[in-house]
């Protein structure tokens, strides 16, 4: 067996590991496109499997058990200095991982009302822009760099998501944030994601991110450094229902966390009289509150 003659991706690299279970991947399967048991042939039609030499690093990824680094998921208080609680997923399958990353998603950015017999859902972050970046995230990481882990921070105000790798090769940063090519570095695993329906099609991820987002004030952002490609997905408070007066209140506060009066009076151009009866408002309504006392007295996002 040559190997070193055929132009491979990593994850259709050989793992050198046998006996691997995918219980997770076939379950999928069947209630996605009908299989009824996923055997070696499927498996080969999936490029996780090569019957010249076994799995692929793309089949070690989405079976039960692997070595893989996953990802690490922060629930951040205020700030990066304030941990409320860590949960690190690994070693399992690919598709678990997600599952369970978008199961702490619900748990810290949902919140339920219950109106007579209604029961409404409501979510900070759009569920779109969330599955999408996590699905972009471990799609297209560098699964190569064997010590890194996806990096999921969780804070009050946004998600960030910073993936290890730089871009693919032929890829740069207009292409890849504008969406006008794909070059998907691990082409196998973004196929089974397609076909199991967790991302759309090659190619639209950023797109569906900045949709999700296109009636909100707030916007999500993308960088891109040598080794790490992140995206931040700021929470959306109903900003449409505020006045845009109001609404250049909450976005420097957003900014600063914690302002008086003054630096919000200077910032927005507002006298003092109509700052002070805009910060009644939105504390009336319930959107920011103040602390200290006298002079010291500030503002912050509820």
């Amino acid at each position: 067996m040559i190997l070193k003659d055929r132009n491979l991706t990593f994850d259709q690299l050989p793992c050198k590991k046998e006996d691997l279970t995918f219980p997770t991947l076939e379950k999928l399967l069947q209630k996605k496109i009908g299989l009824e048991t996923l055997g070696k042939d499927t498996m080969t039609t999936f490029d996780l499997y090569d019957k010249s030499y076994g799995y692929t690093n793309a089949g070690l990824l989405f079976s039960s058990e692997n070595s893989f680094p996953g990802v690490d998921i922060v629930r951040f208080g205020t700030d990066h200095n304030e941990i409320l609680a860590r949960r690190t997923l690994e070693k399992q399958s690919v598709l678990d991982i997600y599952n369970d990353a978008c199961d702490l998603f619900f748990l810290f950015y949902s919140s339920e009302r219950i109106e007579g017999m209604e029961r409404t859902v409501s979510l900070r972050i759009p569920e779109v822009a969330f599955r999408e970046a996590l699905a972009n995230a471990l799609v297209h990481r560098d699964w190569s760099i064997g010590n890194a882990r996806i990096q999921i921070a969780m804070l009050e105000d946004r998600i960030e998501i910073i993936s290890p790798g730089g871009f693919p090769e032929n890829m740069n940063e207009t292409l890849y944030f504008q969406d006008f090519y794909s070059v998907p570095r691990n082409p196998h695993i973004a196929y089974v994601f397609l076909r199991l329906g967790l991302i759309e099609r090659f190619g639209t991820g950023v797109r569906r991110i900045l949709n999700s987002y296109q009636n909100e004030i707030v916007k999500p952002s993308f960088h891109a450094a040598e080794n790490t490609i992140s995206v931040t997905l700021p929470v959306v408070n109903q900003l449409t229902d505020l006045s845009p007066d109001q609404q250049k209140i909450y976005l420097f506060l957003m900014e600063k966390k914690f302002a008086g009066r003054q630096a919000i009076e200077d910032h927005c151009g507002f006298s003092r009289s109509k700052t002070t009866n805009l910060l009644n408002q939105l504390m009336a309504a319930h959107i920011i509150g103040r602390t200290g006392n006298s002079r010291s007295v500030e503002y912050f996002l509820l």
